[in-house]
């Protein structure tokens, strides 16, 4: 669906400033920092018309808790249980924007016309979205019960760590060069960052299920699962979106190595499609305990503190509704 690959220079919409002496350029919607590439006209228009189908997908996450890996995981999921027209980005395995949209982007750098145009031409098919709003933040008029969420939730401590990385590296956000990681996590716990608190965020979607959205229609999974425990992963997501696909053994095998972190990377460097992060400077990592190498003793206690407070006493992730079944399966 070449026509339907987004531009890759993203427009930066005013009034935006600094969050703060470090910079982080934003605006903010809904009381939460978003940021500048964000036009919040074009994110109130669809939250007064737009209406999701049964057919969507929403990989619904934070930042760097892993998203571009759940992605993986979807479209290669996706393709081996479905025919998709050969027209559509999903046969590459795209990763990009133009397979995956994020709404909220797509409809501020191109406008309602073409996010409905795209709507048009993936009508009928599954079709995945990923977005790092709360769950009330949700940038449409209407969820339709059968719209399907997956929310990834991860170690508050990586997380932390992967966004100084990703800030500090990105083009558009006019972070400092010179920010230590203790002076980021101090914004990380402080939690007026983009698309707010992160202990918060995860419960807002925690506490969703069964509320706003149905049980069924909502699966929680764990960065650290999907980095570590590939094939239970695989199977649980595939009985979520495809439960009556018949993927054999092979295909399966098949599925789990594309999720490689090296395989990942090297695919998007060889055919990039719509993605639009050089893989050299945002994959950065891929492993579940990289942020001991990077915390301080007083940045792991500010951020454990807080994990405690609001999550309880599991450092990694809150008591999540449906992840035990993993040991079942």
């Amino acid at each position: 669906m070449s026509q339907n690959e987004p531009k890759k220079k993203l427009t930066v919409f005013e009034p935006y400033q600094p969050l703060n002496r470090l910079g982080f350029l934003h605006t903010r919607w809904r009381g939460k920092v978003y940021p500048p590439f964000m036009d919040l006209n074009a994110i109130q228009a669809l939250c007064d018309t737009w209406e999701t189908d049964e057919h969507d997908i929403f990989i619904s996450t934070h930042q760097k808790v892993g998203t571009h890996l759940t992605k993986k995981y979807v479209v290669e999921i996706l393709r081996t249980a479905i025919r998709y027209p050969e027209s559509h980005n999903m046969g590459s395995g795209d990763i990009g924007h133009g397979t995956i949209p994020w709404p909220e982007v797509t409809a501020s750098q191109h406008g309602l016309p073409y996010f409905r145009d795209f709507l048009e031409k993936t009508a009928g098919y599954p079709r995945p979205w990923y977005a790092h709003c709360f769950v009330e933040d949700m940038p449409a008029k209407y969820i339709h019960p059968k719209s399907k969420f997956i929310v990834c939730l991860r170690d508050p401590r990586g997380a932390a760590v992967s966004q100084y990385f990703f800030y500090r590296s990105h083009p558009l956000l006019n972070v400092s060069a010179d920010m230590t990681m203790d002076e980021f996590v101090d914004i990380f716990v402080d939690g007026d960052l983009y698309f707010g608190d992160y202990h918060l965020h995860a419960l807002s979607w925690i506490e969703s299920a069964g509320k706003q959205i149905p049980r069924e229609s909502i699966l929680f999974l764990r960065y650290e699962d999907l980095v570590e425990r590939k094939m239970e992963v695989a199977r649980r997501i595939a009985r979520f979106l495809v439960p009556d696909a018949s993927i054999t053994d092979e295909q399966f095998n098949a599925i789990v190595d594309s999720t490689g972190f090296e395989t990942m990377k090297q695919g998007i460097r060889e055919n990039p499609g719509s993605f639009h992060f050089n893989p050299e400077t945002f994959f950065r990592s891929g492993k579940t305990r990289d942020w001991e190498a990077h915390l301080s003793e007083r940045a792991v206690k500010a951020i454990d503190a807080k994990t405690r407070r609001l999550w309880g006493n599991d450092l990694i992730t809150p008591p999540l509704p449906d992840v035990q079944t993993l040991e079942n399966d």
